[in-house]
Parts: C-alpha cells; structure tokens; sequence
C-alpha cells in the first residue's frame, strides 16, 4: 500500500461517527452569511443544524443573478447539512430546546420577537447563543449601526481594510480602495462564531451553563490588522496602499515572469542575496543586503528596488525560477545558511481543478441538481476518528468528486 493509499484510508470519512452528531443547532442568519458560514461549520461536524428563515431574500444574493434551483450561488453551499423551514410557531420549539441559537439578525430583534437570549436562557440556562452582528450587541457604535444590514462589503470598509490594499504605482484618480475579492470579514466572523461555540460547549461540559457569545464582523476582520497597525506605531503614520512593497518582508509577493506569475518571498538576508545569485542581479546586493535596507516606511525607496526586480524577473520562466529556488533548498542546514528564496507558481482556476491532488483529498464534491455536475468545496479538515463531511445541499444528497 502506497503513502496516498494508507492516508486516505486513515482519512476516509465512510462509517465514522460525527464529533457533534448530538448538539441541536438552530441558525436565524437572514441575509448574513458570516453567521451562515458559523451554522455551516458545525453542521459540517455533525450537529443538527435547523435553519430558520422570515423570508428568502437570501436566496437572491449571487454572483451576476447566478441561481440553481432557484437560489444563488452562496445560499447553495451555506446551505450543506441543514435543514430549512419556515419561521412558525412549531419553529418556536426548537429555539427554546436547541444547545445552540446562531442569531444573525439586527441587534435586539429576535429580543423584540421572545426569542432573544433573555427569554430563551431563563427556559433553557443551558443555551449557548452566538450572536453575529457589525459592531456586537453593545456599545454606542453597536445602538447607532443596528439597523445597517451586516454585509462583507461594509464590513470592510467600516474596519478600513480597502485603504491598505491597491497598486502603489498608481496614483491620483487611479489610486483608490480595493475590496478584498473574497469574503474576508464574513468567513472571519463565521469562523471565530463557530469557535467561540465550541468552547462555549466544552465550557458547558464542565459547568453546565450556558453563555453568550457576541460576535462583531469588525473585531472579527481587525485580528488579521496585526501588522500595519504595528507598522502605524513603529512609523508614526498609516500604512499605505502599497501592493508587494511590504513594510516587513521584500521581496514578498506576486511578480510577472516570462509565462505567468509566481509567488516569491526571501524572509532572510540570505534568502535575498540567494535571489539575486538566481537572476544574476548581484548588482543590487550593496544597497539591498540588509533587512533595514529592504524595509522603509517610504516606498518610494523600495520601486527602485522593485522596479528592477520586476524587469528581470520577466526574463525566467516559471519553471526556471521554480527549478532554482528548489536547487537552493537542498541539504536543510547548508540551505537556511547559504539562502533559499521561496519561488511557487501562481495557479490558475483550471489548473487546480484538473490537478489530481484535490481528487485525492476529496477537496471538491459534486453537486447534481437537474443533471448539471456542479463542483463544491468540501470541508477543509480532515480527521482521523470523527471527519467532518458534507452529505447534502439544498436538501439533496451529494457525492465526492
């Protein structure tokens, strides 16, 4: 049996109990889908997730009007494992016996309707309620912001990440904030839901009491700030949009190559001088040899040193830089001690998806509705004992890929 083989039989998920199968969750999200993702993630382990829904406005939020079967793309794989009904008054008792109630709606409505943590804690003092919402369900800034519906989009801007994401080589008119392409603040609010839930459990094990736990999108997206706002303090001005000219790392990002693009990064001195030997740019060693010489709270000083990076980086292929950089690696003590810079292709969508390596994991599923294959990212985590997996969307069964 080769390595593969005996891995994904350690791995596979078929006839293994769910860590959570016994926890009751209930998920009220409407429209917002960081609590959704928090709702998704536990029923990915097991839980018995009950989505409750007022309406189907969820439903319509997609990709250019994307829809299968009626819902978007986003309903459609924040839907895997759970159950939908309608909110009713039967919906009602499972709120007040569920282990768990995921609230994503404005601060204080579920409160207004008696079924808010006040009301349900004093029937069940066993309830873990996780509340996911901008600005929490308190303070000033929470009151002023309750009736802002909670978006990914708004999250970002409220927390200024946009501002420090961009071309610095643009400027004026050209020089504006950027959206994070993927849902940054969301997926961090979900999953530091998700986590928060688990502990609030093992807590409940250990006490049997229940908690609340607030999630703000904003606190959840300002964990991953950690270094421009210590690049703020140590400089004494904010960070500026400056694309791979970073602060505490260069080079460290996407550059253009003959064929493509790669990923590069020399964390080290030696690892930068190691790069300037690969493209035979030992020219720019006496200015740059240093970290301090590589990292500036003025970027102009670094598009120098960019710009003649970029230009001769366009003469090597993908493989050239990639065969190089891995020559540098071999023999791990000679390697760290001569340098090594870390140079990998940037893939493509279509690459990655014709790349035997996700079949192997299982890392896609496939989703059948009408007949149409539809590939689906499976669950990230994988387990030796008690796998999480994904088993149904949208109510029907799907299959690995």
């Amino acid at each position: 049996m080769s390595r593969d083989e005996a891995l994904m039989k350690l791995f596979a998920e078929d006839n293994k109990p769910f860590a959570l199968e016994d926890v009751k969750v209930v998920e009220i999200a409407g429209e917002n889908f960081a609590a959704a993702i928090a709702g998704s993630l536990l029923a990915e382990f097991g839980a018995k997730v009950v989505r409750i829904e007022f309406d189907d406005q969820a439903k319509n939020i997609s990709l250019f009007g994307a829809k299968v079967e009626g819902c978007g793309i986003p309903y459609l794989v924040e839907s895997r494992n759970k159950e939908i009904v309608k909110f009713s008054e039967s919906a009602k008792e499972l709120i007040n016996s569920c282990d768990i109630l995921i609230d994503g709606m404005k601060p204080g409505y579920l409160d207004s309707l008696g079924i808010g943590y006040r009301q349900i804690s004093e029937k069940n003092p066993g309830l873990i309620y996780v509340a996911v919402s901008p600005y929490g369900h308190f303070t000033n800034k929470a009151r002023e912001f309750a009736n802002v519906p909670d978006s990914d989009l708004t999250a970002q801007a409220y927390n200024g990440y946009p501002s420090i994401i961009g071309n610095p080589y643009l400027t004026g008119k050209y020089s504006y904030p950027l959206r994070a392409g993927i849902w940054a603040a969301w997926t961090m609010a979900g999953l530091n839901a998700a986590c928060g839930a688990m502990i609030a459990l093992i807590e409940r094990k250990k006490s049997g009491k229940g908690q609340f736990v607030d999630v703000a999108t904003h606190d959840a997206l300002a964990v991953i700030h950690t270094f421009p706002t210590i690049v703020g303090f140590l400089f004494g001005k904010s960070r500026t949009r400056y694309g791979t000219l970073d602060y505490i790392i260069y080079p460290f990002g996407y550059y253009r190559v003959k064929d493509g693009y790669v990923a590069l990064a020399t964390p080290t001195d030696p690892d930068f001088r190691a790069l300037l030997k690969i493209i035979d740019r030992w020219d720019l060693e006496p200015d740059y040899r240093y970290s301090l010489d590589r990292i500036s709270d003025d970027p102009e000083r670094l598009k120098v040193l960019d710009e003649e990076l970029n230009k001769t980086l366009q003469k090597y292929t993908v493989k050239q830089l990639v065969s190089r950089a891995r020559k540098k690696t071999k023999g791990k003590i000679l390697g760290r001690l001569l340098g090594a810079p870390i140079i990998v292709k940037l893939n493509k969508l279509q690459e990655l998806l014709n790349d035997p390596h996700w079949r192997l994991r299982n890392s896609l599923i496939k989703f059948n509705p009408d007949g149409k294959g539809i590939l689906i990212p499976n669950t990230a985590v994988k387990m030796s004992e008690t796998p999480p997996r994904i088993f149904k969307i949208l109510g029907k069964e799907v299959k690995k890929s």
